[in-house]
């Protein structure tokens, strides 16, 4: 179904897009808050859980529209293995090269470097 069809009390009717996620959100948010009708059948209707339609109707109320934005995906802080991390633990490695992964990683957490040993290995397998 890539359209629902809304029908008013003067028998008008509005076709809302079911293909672009923030107007379904929209919808879903606005009948959530005017209607009497049970939230689990709202929600449904939209194709959401009721505990979803809950946490966009309470994000509705606290950020409006960028409440029902997509939030972006992947990892929230900036990687550790920066390129001057990389770059000291090839030159480890170079300079010293029966050094494993824990023990520069042991050494690059002495000098206040934040990598854990598996970090250690990626990178000299990449090198």
């Amino acid at each position: 179904m890539n359209a629902l069809k809304v029908e008013g009390e003067m028998g008008r009717a509005f076709e809302i897009n079911l293909k672009n996620p923030l107007q379904k959100r929209y919808e879903m948010v606005r009948e959530l808050i005017l209607s009497s009708k049970p939230r689990a059948e709202i929600c449904a209707k939209y194709g959401y859980t009721r505990k979803t339609g809950n946490e966009y109707l309470r994000a509705w109320h606290e950020k409006g529209w960028k409440g029902l934005m997509d939030k972006p995906r992947g990892p929230k802080t900036k990687s550790k293995r920066t390129q001057e991390v990389e770059r000291r633990i090839v030159d480890m490695r170079f300079r010293n090269p029966d050094k494993g992964m824990y023990d520069i990683a042991k050494t690059l957490k002495s000098g206040g470097y934040e990598i854990s040993a598996r970090s250690v290995a990626r990178v000299l397998s990449e090198h």
